[in-house]
């Protein structure tokens, strides 16, 4: 049995918001469409409509150019501070990092880069810049998808989970919500939509705001 088979604790991290210190895809939405892109994403919050429903409308209103698109990426995008330190400690440790994100490979590959090797498991949704706008797509839906999201959180923890191994998620969204009450010790950051659902759901969190100061599982 190989030292990667071995593995028995897997983390499983959000992007948008987690990794990345602000949610990168509402903030290009900000930049490259109308402002009427908001009311659709209410009511997503609102569980009116799924995530990918939601975002098929609102990402069909964005308009750039590539050029103007990963300008964008790179001005708007920063990771969270400790991320570097974290991923190391959980490497030298034998975890599993799994990346599962409600967003874009657009700019989840722009912004994480190299790092990106360093995930056992990658999972986005896709989006490719075609004329002027935005094409996106959702490849893992029919396997890790929910009624609410095309990248469901617990569904991803399930997998995990099934593996044998023990689970931590690090998230901060709506479509975080899903993995708390899956089995996974649950870390959010500091104030965020999850550590509001946990605190009023009674559910166990950890909150951080710094990767840094974050104790490796």
């Amino acid at each position: 049995m190989t030292a990667r088979a071995a593995q028995l604790h897997s983390v499983v991290l959000d992007f948008d918001g987690t990794i990345a210190l602000n949610d990168l895809g509402d903030a290009l939405c900000d930049r490259f469409a109308p402002p009427s892109w908001r009311l659709v994403d209410d009511l997503w919050e609102q569980k009116r409509v799924s995530l990918p429903e939601a975002q098929r409308r609102i990402w069909a209103l964005v308009r750039a150019t590539p050029e103007a698109m990963v300008a964008a990426i790179d001005a708007l995008g920063t990771l969270r501070p400790g991320l570097d330190d974290f991923l190391n400690r959980v490497i030298e440790r034998g975890h599993r990092l799994v990346l599962a994100s409600g967003g874009f490979d657009l700019y989840v590959e722009r912004l994480l880069g190299a790092r990106l090797a360093l995930f056992d498991a990658v999972y986005a949704n896709r989006a490719a810049l075609v004329d002027g706008g935005v094409r996106i797509a959702f490849p893992h839906a029919a396997v890790l998808g929910c009624a609410l999201c095309a990248v469901c959180k617990g569904a991803v923890v399930d997998e995990e989970r099934d593996l044998g191994r023990t689970v931590t998620f690090i998230g901060d969204g709506t479509s975080d919500r899903c993995a708390v009450g899956r089995g996974a010790r649950i870390v959010a950051v500091r104030g965020s939509k999850l550590a509001r659902h946990c605190a009023a759901e009674g559910a166990a969190c950890v909150e951080f705001d710094d990767f840094s100061a974050l104790e490796t599982p």
